[in-house]
């Protein structure tokens, strides 16, 4: 996994985020209420950017400093201090630039299972977090593409991320993961 993503400049990907509760997950519902589909960007070391096509357009990105939620439909921009998600987005930089790092933050199983063309990896932090019990990771053993990661919150519900089509991208614009508040945009920190 090293060699695929640890040397590239950058990384492109289309994703699908699905929220699922508590509730939902125990009934193994097919209906999704809260679904969202964009592109990722990724370069190392903590620039992270999503750009949220639907249900509505959104922007969240970081230069590994700061944190913006944008949404244009409301005029409004939250913006977090990256300290505060500090551990989410570290956790997130290893997996895209291949399990750097990890193994010092977490403790990483294989998880068996009847799928033959994928490892299915799950991710425990060492210290318990306040938020997060443990991320799944879904890739396929061909090429090590991350194919999904389920991210568990500690009261049942998970956020999974699905991706396709994987591509080597950089190096990116100067400021493409910066954010500069229109001057009609209410920004509300955090």
């Amino acid at each position: 996994m090293g060699d695929r993503y640890g040397n590239a400049q950058g990384w492109k990907a289309e994703y699908t985020r699905e929220a699922i509760s508590k509730t939902m997950a125990m009934l193994e519902t097919a209906e999704r209420h809260d679904l969202a589909k964009g592109s990722l960007y990724f370069k190392p070391q903590h620039f992270l950017r999503l750009e949220q096509a639907s249900p509505q357009e959104e922007l969240l990105l970081t230069d590994g400093q700061t944190i913006w939620w944008y949404i244009p439909l409301k005029k409004q921009a939250y913006k977090y201090s990256a300290e505060t998600f500090g551990k989410e987005l570290a956790l997130l930089s290893d997996i895209f630039q291949g399990l750097k790092g990890i193994k010092n933050d977490c403790q990483i199983t294989l998880k068996a299972g009847p799928e033959t063309t994928t490892y299915h990896l799950v991710l425990r932090p060492e210290v318990p977090w306040q938020e997060i019990d443990h991320l799944e990771l879904i890739m396929l053993k061909r090429d090590f593409s991350i194919k999904r990661i389920d991210i568990y919150n500690n009261i049942g519900g998970l956020t999974r991320f699905l991706f396709n089509r994987w591509e080597e991208k950089g190096p990116f614009k100067k400021g493409f993961f910066t954010f500069s508040p229109p001057s009609d945009v209410k920004v509300l920190k955090k």
